[in-house]
């Protein structure tokens, strides 16, 4: 599947507010409203758009602290390890990278306390993680989420619970008018296990 000129318009478009209705949407971009929800409501389910929601500049709000923490992680224990850390509510990013470390991760706590909780409580009790490194953010300098995107880009999708690359699409969920997609039936079923889910499969 490939990124086209219409999608383009769109995203750009809300990357310049996320706010903008359909409406607002159509008239600068001369594309029909109920092609802009259509191609959203596309891009949604697909995990092209995870969500319009405000960002916040932390270092604006009192009794916020943020740190980056590197986690060196046994290779056969990662995809536990992410599953795990994915139920930490203050941990907002988690990324695999290479090097020694093979997972980074960003936490958002309210004070030093609570930072040291997270991390000495929640993540050193993990399986899997041989060693940790954190560096706490003192400034922002500079942090966008938004990029460029090109006409004619592929799309591609990872499993939600091995992170593989789909190369052939075999099951999704449906949470929360959300979609989650699978690269097998086994994988579906592991996570729908592990996360106790009463879910809808097709």
């Amino acid at each position: 599947m490939h990124i086209d000129r219409l999608d383009i318009l769109i995203v750009n478009s809300l990357m310049e507010d996320g706010r903008k209705s359909f409406r607002q949407i159509s008239r600068e971009t001369k594309i029909s409203a109920p092609t802009v929800e259509h191609r959203f409501n596309r891009m949604k389910k697909l995990g092209i758009i995870k969500g319009v929601e405000p960002i916040f500049d932390i270092e604006k709000i009192e009794d916020i602290i943020s740190e980056l923490i590197y986690l060196q992680v046994n290779p056969v224990d990662l995809t536990n390890v992410i599953n795990d850390l994915s139920l930490i509510s203050e941990i907002k990013s988690i990324f695999t990278i290479t090097g020694n470390y093979n997972i980074v991760i960003k936490i958002i706590a309210k004070d030093l306390t609570q930072l040291n909780d997270i991390v000495n409580n929640r993540i050193y009790g993990i399986n899997g993680i041989i060693s940790i490194s954190s560096q706490i953010i003192t400034r922002i300098v500079k942090d966008e989420i938004g990029f460029t995107l090109k006409e004619g880009q592929s799309l591609k999708a990872r499993c939600i619970y091995c992170y593989n690359d789909i190369k052939n699409h075999t099951g999704t969920i449906k949470i929360n008018n959300s979609e989650k997609y699978f690269c097998c039936n086994s994988c579906l079923t592991l996570y729908q296990k592990k996360h106790g889910l009463d879910v809808i499969s097709k």
